[in-house]
């Protein structure tokens, strides 16, 4: 076996070498991806398991093809002159406008103006080219982790959302950010289309789900909410529109969407599983509320959560609590109490105490040892530190 350079670490040594083959595996991508991926990795691997790229190796060709494709779309509908246009068609590019402007304004990229033109581009694109759907607010914030993602990979993963990178990148490298996030956008609206048809019966649906779900895992949150006159109407179905993005950091929205993408029904079934153990996360502090802090506390976006501070850690705890619930519901484990499978305190230091001792394993490995003696300790600690991966069928959290 090749050994990875010193700076890689295992996890992204593991992408490297699915992400090279001549033929992607994508079950192997997929299991990889649950636990996160790699910054320099993400945007192909997110392209991959969208079905942008394909699996074998003409994806290059593909990209060119898909690209210049979309810059024939957008000449030929984002740039009519306006007096072209229908009734319908300018007040559909008036509401984008005000829309793309209230998008992630926490998040000084979103409030460049070519970004923002940018989006409005790729937005309107994908409204006249798919009228039985057309444009729904909250389609923009789906956008969001895409541009951002697709940018970074021009800086090798670097955070770009503080705008110090956007000088830098030209109209043609910010038309093909564009083109990417415009397929990968219309390729996961397909998955969940029927989210955004009139009446929007796919969020409907997964409002239902969630109030069944609610009631079996936390039947006193469910309890205490509905006494209140609390109703998850009044909050989740933000929750499921916009898919938790206005109220997660952008870090925690793209972290989460690996694990989505990596799933066959990830930005549908799934995430109600995730929604219920968010809700859950904050429900010993919504107990002590009455009626209008409660009400504040669940439709406040993102940065402005009354719960405390919410970051990556918060979320591989919420990620895994969903995913317990939903093998428990499903009949797929022995049932266990579902709401004392393990406390959360503890599972956010087993995690920690994980991390740190598998990358100190992984660093005096780096200098000595061989792979196969980093394989039989990263599977030692899946089995003695991280109880979670135990119950997950897609593998364990690398660093």
């Amino acid at each position: 076996m090749t050994r990875p350079e010193p700076s890689q670490s295992y996890k992204a040594s593991q992408f490297e070498k699915v992400l090279k083959s001549n033929i992607v595996n994508e079950i192997d991508l997929r299991k990889l991806s649950w636990n996160g991926i790699p910054d320099q990795h993400r945007a192909r691997t997110w392209k991959i398991l969208l079905g942008y790229l394909p699996t074998n190796s003409s994806r290059s060709g593909i990209l060119r093809r898909k690209r210049e494709e979309y810059r024939h779309f957008a000449s030929l509908y984002a740039q009519q002159h306006p007096s072209v246009r229908t009734d319908h068609e300018r007040q559909l590019i008036t509401q984008m406008w005000a829309d793309v402007q209230r998008t992630a304004t926490h998040i000084p990229l979103f409030r460049a103006n070519r970004v923002q033109v940018s989006l409005e581009r790729l937005l309107y694109t994908w409204s006249v080219r798919h009228p039985a759907s057309s444009y729904v607010q909250g389609i923009n914030d789906l956008a969001t982790p895409l541009f951002t993602v697709f940018l970074q990979d021009y800086f090798d993963g670097l955070d770009v959302i503080e705008l110090q990178y956007l000088d830098a990148i030209s109209d043609d490298i910010l038309l093909e950010v564009e083109a990417d996030c415009y397929w990968c956008l219309n390729s996961l609206l397909s998955k969940i289309q029927d989210h955004y048809t009139p009446d929007q019966p796919g969020i409907q649906r997964m409002l239902f789900q969630m109030e069944n779900l609610l009631r079996r895992v936390d039947p006193d949150l469910h309890t205490y909410l509905k006494g209140l006159g609390v109703e998850l109407i009044h909050f989740a179905f933000r929750w499921m529109n916009c898919l938790l993005v206005r109220e997660m950091s952008m870090k925690c929205t793209i972290r989460m969407w690996d694990t989505y993408l990596s799933e066959s029904n990830g930005f549908d079934d799934y995430h109600v599983y995730v929604c219920a153990a968010f809700l859950h996360r904050f429900g010993h502090k919504l107990r002590t509320m009455e009626f209008e802090d409660a009400l504040s506390a669940l439709t406040q976006g993102v940065g402005r959560l009354p719960y405390g501070e919410f970051d990556v850690m918060d979320l591989e705890v919420v990620l895994s609590q969903a995913h317990v619930w939903r093998l428990q519901l499903k009949g797929n484990r022995p049932k266990r109490d579902i709401c004392r499978w393990e406390q959360e305190e503890d599972i956010v230091l087993k995690i920690k105490k994980y991390q740190s001792v598998l990358s100190n394993q992984m660093s005096s490995s780096q200098s000595g040892g061989t792979m196969q003696q980093r394989d039989m300790c990263a599977e030692y600690l899946e089995e003695t530190l991280y109880p979670i991966s135990l119950m997950s069928d897609v593998g364990f959290l690398c660093v």
